[in-house]
């Protein structure tokens, strides 16, 4: 159940489709799990699991880029994560043991504790953020991650076959002439569905935490 889960995406899989996938009826997965919520903390598990920050070492400003690095890779091998940790108030805490071994390292890199602790969180808040807008640029119009599972079944709009949110935000660009009014570094751009300014965000993060550790 959980690889099939993961497979459809941990924050877009349902019950039913899980079972359709299994070729079992509904009702049978009750036979191990009591609810959507309870697959979802079993993903989040296995997840977790599987993720290693202890190779995190060096002076702090290195160990914050590679922090950042090493959550957008998380991110990017499990579509939908993203917004899971955005709209499940306890997702991240599945997380404690690669949380705390970024938190020593940058501690031992020489950043204060509580700055450590910050810095940890703006990281997270800022790469997770953009991997949700990347998601969002990438997926089939009405696919896009961080909708409700229901929207995610049989009779959802869009499909793998639709333009992405980034074609379409390109259209409407070209067809709005208010749009031209934006800044040109805010037209939708090939960047979207990469990193954006995933790189350039996080150096300005570093700059203001230096700054408040003295």
């Amino acid at each position: 159940m959980v690889d099939v889960a993961l497979e459809i995406g941990v924050d877009r899989f349902t019950l039913s489709g899980v079972a359709q996938r299994l070729g079992v009826a509904t009702s049978a997965l009750y036979r191990t799990i009591s609810s959507r919520e309870d697959l979802l903390r079993a993903c989040l598990e296995r997840i977790a699991a599987d993720t290693d920050f202890s190779d995190l070492v060096g002076p702090w400003r290195q160990v914050a880029r590679d922090y950042a690095e090493h959550l957008w890779t998380l991110l990017e091998e499990h579509p939908g994560l993203a917004g899971t940790l955005v709209s499940t108030s306890w997702a991240y805490q599945f997380f404690a043991r690669p949380i705390a071994d970024a938190q020593r390292a940058l501690t031992r890199g020489g950043l204060a504790p509580d700055n450590a602790v910050l810095t940890l969180d703006f990281i997270a808040d800022t790469v997770i953020s953009v991997h949700l807008q990347t998601e969002v640029a990438r997926a089939p119009v009405g696919e896009a991650s961080g909708a409700s599972p229901e929207a995610h079944d049989a009779d959802a709009q869009g499909g793998p076959d639709g333009p992405s949110g980034l074609e379409v935000a390109r259209r409407r660009y070209e067809a709005d002439g208010r749009a031209t009014q934006l800044p040109s570094e805010l037209a939708p751009s090939s960047a979207w569905i990469d990193r954006g300014w995933l790189d350039r965000k996080i150096e300005v993060i570093i700059r203001g935490i230096a700054a408040a550790d003295g």
